[in-house]
């Protein structure tokens, strides 16, 4: 059975856990950074003789003397991200280079295909993947399944893992269990114009715009301001769907004692239906679809903001110093009306690998060691998924972005991760999210009567779509 440290497993002792970063300045997005208090001492514990268990926070690296090509790992993805972070740890310890091959699948990561096709090669392939990457859309696929090993099994312990944020843990927990890792945190902010908050709102300091975003109902006062001054409080009605889906209460999938998997919808549904409907029918966006090219174009029209992350901020905002309509410099963030996070990719290991010793060196180096983190955040703009790797980067400036002029993401970012909850999430979120999006799109150009039409038609889908789970 699973390997305990402490009588608890790496996730019930980090969930007990606020895992927090804390920032010179709030910005709008609070968290209170004070330590959680010790449990209170039992009657036994006062009575019997401690017994401390050692304290383990790093990794020693193996000591490949006697290895040959049968300890040699696979390392499967869908592109080359996961290549370019282990590149930078086999710079480090080029002993390890001839024990790993990396194999690029060149298909899309949020894909069901990419579940199969690991599946495949698990069954079937002399390369037996050993370090799978998953899409956060696609987590449970591989957490759930039985094939990979939990981080108490493979030594990964709690204190390695400390600095990681709360809801990566939740993400990747299963039964208790800690089954994957991830180098990344993604935390959402709201995006905006500093030129038209000045102009609308007299100030675009992150904490005046906070303040005017604070929540939905400021969220739509402000956009009502925005929109009588000319211009558009967002591109696309479904520009707040990140946001909006990332509030459930409930987790949208249970499963009851005899194994049935019931469907049950959350407000969260249908408060996405409704504002989204109402950023449409009010004027306040010019209806585009996020990622098309009237989208981009916006980032230098009539468009306030965007709900973006870190990915978004730094490689989305379509905008250069030199262009005719540029408005390089003048955008900032804040935490918007809501926490919430996009993407992300977690590491699960193969149960049958070759070689578990150089795989949780490869994931400690990856997502738990802090100079190796600051090095990845450093070179790839990631926003690393370790609370003191990110404080440092503040600290030296290293992940300021350009195309926000004066404003340094990080600080606003450091500050929403904690706020951060997928304690509710279940493992078909990412395809029950896109259908929401689908939905609410038909919703708003009258595909359907009511709110109440469009939760029917999500049901119906999901139903189809996963014939396995009973709808409410």
């Amino acid at each position: 059975m699973k390997k305990r440290f402490c009588a608890l497993s790496i996730t019930m002792i980090m969930t007990a856990c606020s895992l927090t970063a804390c920032t010179g300045k709030n910005n709008g997005a609070s968290g209170s950074g004070e330590p959680v208090a010790a449990a209170p001492e039992t009657e036994n514990a006062q009575t019997s003789e401690a017994v401390e268990e050692p304290v383990i926070t790093s990794v020693d690296a193996p000591i490949t003397e006697g290895w040959d090509e049968s300890r040699k790992i696979f390392i499967y993805s869908w592109n080359d991200d996961l290549k370019v972070r282990l590149d930078m740890v086999l710079a480090k310890y080029p002993q390890y280079r001839d024990y790993c091959e990396y194999i690029d699948l060149n298909m899309s990561g949020t894909d069901e295909d990419y579940v199969k096709a690991i599946e495949e090669a698990m069954k079937n392939s002399d390369k037996y993947p050993s370090i799978i990457p998953s899409d956060d859309a696609l987590t449970a696929s591989f957490t759930e399944s039985g094939e990979v090993l939990s981080m108490d099994e493979l030594g990964i312990t709690a204190d390695m893992y400390s600095s990681a944020y709360r809801y990566t843990v939740e993400r990747a927990s299963y039964n208790g269990n800690l089954m994957a890792l991830t180098w990344q945190a993604t935390p959402g902010c709201f995006v905006y114009r500093t030129d038209i908050a000045e102009l609308v709102l007299g100030s675009s300091d992150p904490q005046t715009v906070q303040e005017a975003v604070n929540d939905w109902d400021a969220f739509f006062a402000t956009a009502d301001r925005i929109k009588a001054s000319g211009y558009k409080m967002l591109s696309g009605p479904d520009d707040i769907s990140y946001a909006a889906l990332d509030q459930q209460t409930d987790p949208w999938i249970t499963v009851s004692a005899d194994g049935t998997e019931l469907l049950s919808l959350d407000d969260s549904i249908s408060s996405y239906f409704e504002n989204s409907k109402r950023l449409y029918d009010g004027g306040y966006t010019d209806r585009t679809v996020m990622g098309d090219s009237d989208w981009s174009a916006n980032f230098e029209d009539d468009v306030f903001g965007y709900f973006g992350y870190p990915e978004f901020v730094y490689n989305s905002i379509a905008t250069t110093e030199d262009s005719e309509k540029s408005t390089f410099g003048k955008w900032s963030i804040c935490r918007g009306p809501v926490s919430f996070h996009k993407g992300g990719t977690y590491l699960c290991v193969g149960r049958e690998t070759s070689n578990p010793a150089l795989c949780r060196f490869l994931l400690y180096e990856l997502c738990c060691d802090k100079d190796m983190m600051y090095e990845i955040s450093a070179k790839t703009s990631d926003f690393v998924n370790n609370s003191e790797a990110m404080e440092q980067i503040l600290a030296d400036g290293a992940g300021k972005a350009p195309v926000l002029g004066e404003c340094d993401p990080v600080e606003i970012w450091l500050a929403a991760a904690p706020e951060i909850s997928l304690d509710n999430g279940s493992y078909l979120d990412g395809s029950l999210k896109e259908i929401a999006i689908r939905t609410a799109a038909e919703y708003n150009s009258g595909g359907f009567k009511s709110v109440e039409d469009a939760v029917e038609h999500v049901k119906e889908e999901a139903g189809k779509t996963h014939p396995q789970i009973m709808v409410d």
